[in-house]
């Protein structure tokens, strides 16, 4: 499963939106375009991590799937982790 709303996306720091930014010539040019919002945690600070660290999920995705091809080479524990995110992350 590797259709997912390609990136980059980014956190909105203040409707906890979390999505790419609209390119289109409308009234939405700029704005987040949300996927998914961050609501569970009463602190702010936690909320907008959070949001950070999925915002971020569609550019570690591409670095993991960069670095594979090297990562088995080096450590037996390094080549199951990133196999493990890489296939987590693409619903398999």
């Amino acid at each position: 499963m590797s259709n997912f709303t390609k990136g980059p996306w980014v956190a909105d720091k203040t409707s906890r939106a979390i999505g790419p930014v609209s390119k289109d010539d409308d009234q939405s040019n700029g704005m987040v375009i949300p996927i998914a919002w961050v609501e569970f945690d009463p602190e702010v600070e936690i909320q907008a991590a959070n949001a950070n660290l999925i915002a971020a999920a569609p550019e570690m995705l591409r670095a993991l799937q960069f670095i594979q091809p090297w990562v088995p080479t080096q450590d037996a524990e390094a080549t199951h982790l990133v196999e493990q995110a890489i296939a987590r992350a693409l619903g398999q």
